[in-house]
């Protein structure tokens, strides 16, 4: 069993462009091993450490959202039934209203 990958298996898998792996490469978070002097290869157990480790904690890490962003998302999503209350309340007072001073 092979356990080592070349760079196209490598760009396949973390599906990222080439210059991406490169700046793995320089940051340290993936060794590359030559072997003749030409070729790159790359140990299969640190391709899925970092598919697993850093690629999918950094999807998986949602941007922080201010509470004014939210309260807007929940009345673009809910207008309909905030206002279906409130008319339904204005409603049911005017009849109670209505009736007990009748």
């Amino acid at each position: 069993m092979n356990n080592m990958l070349s760079f196209d298996e490598v760009k396949n898998f973390l599906e990222v462009e080439q210059q991406v792996i490169e700046n793995f490469i320089r940051d340290g978070a993936l060794h590359a091993y030559k072997i003749g002097g030409v070729y790159i290869r790359f140990r299969k157990e640190e391709v899925l450490h970092l598919k697993y480790d850093v690629l999918l904690k950094k999807n998986v890490s949602k941007p922080a959202v201010s509470l004014g962003q939210r309260l807007l998302d929940f009345w673009r999503f809910n207008n309909f039934y905030i206002v279906s209350v409130l008319v339904i309340g204005l409603l049911a007072y005017w009849f109670l209203r209505t009736t007990v001073t009748s």
